[in-house]
């Protein structure tokens, strides 16, 4: 029945395309590793540069 056939590719194409939507939106939205490394990495306050020699 051709009806039917239809019926799963739309279904299968709604599936496909939120699939596809939903990981380019995390993709987009999603903060890299070094942007969160380089925030934190500013905040650090050296009180002095010698080095302790043992």
């Amino acid at each position: 029945m051709p009806q039917l056939d239809f019926t799963w590719w739309i279904i299968n194409f709604f599936i496909i395309w939120t699939a596809i939507l939903l990981t380019l939106v995390i993709l987009v939205n999603n903060k890299t590793a070094q942007n969160l490394t380089t925030t934190d990495s500013l905040q650090i306050e050296k009180n002095s540069t010698n080095w302790q020699w043992l």
